[in-house]
């Protein structure tokens, strides 16, 4: 990215389903929770790690949290990001 600061480390700690959590949701909870709200986190967490890679200095570190266990919040968003700065060789 053209960002002029760059950071040696930086934690994407990005709003998720939450779905790691489920066994504590409350019955209101449960009744307010659908996929299509779910579904659309993924392109939200794909903007905030794009932008974290974009920040992050050459040889720096980049932290992917969330308190999900969904692949599409976890495994698809970085591999997302990934191919959509330049792919895996960008990266060693």
């Amino acid at each position: 990215g053209g960002y002029k600061l760059k950071f040696d480390r930086v934690l994407a700690d990005v709003p998720c389903s939450g779905d790691g959590t489920l066994r504590k949701l409350s019955s209101k909870e449960w009744d307010q929770w659908n996929v299509k709200h779910h579904l659309n986190l993924h392109k939200l967490q794909l903007r905030l790690l794009i932008r974290a890679l974009e920040i992050v200095k050459k040889g720096g570190r980049v932290v992917y949290s969330t308190c999900s266990l969904d692949p599409i919040e976890n495994e698809a968003v970085v591999v997302s990001a990934i191919a959509r700065l330049g792919g895996p060789s960008v990266y060693k």
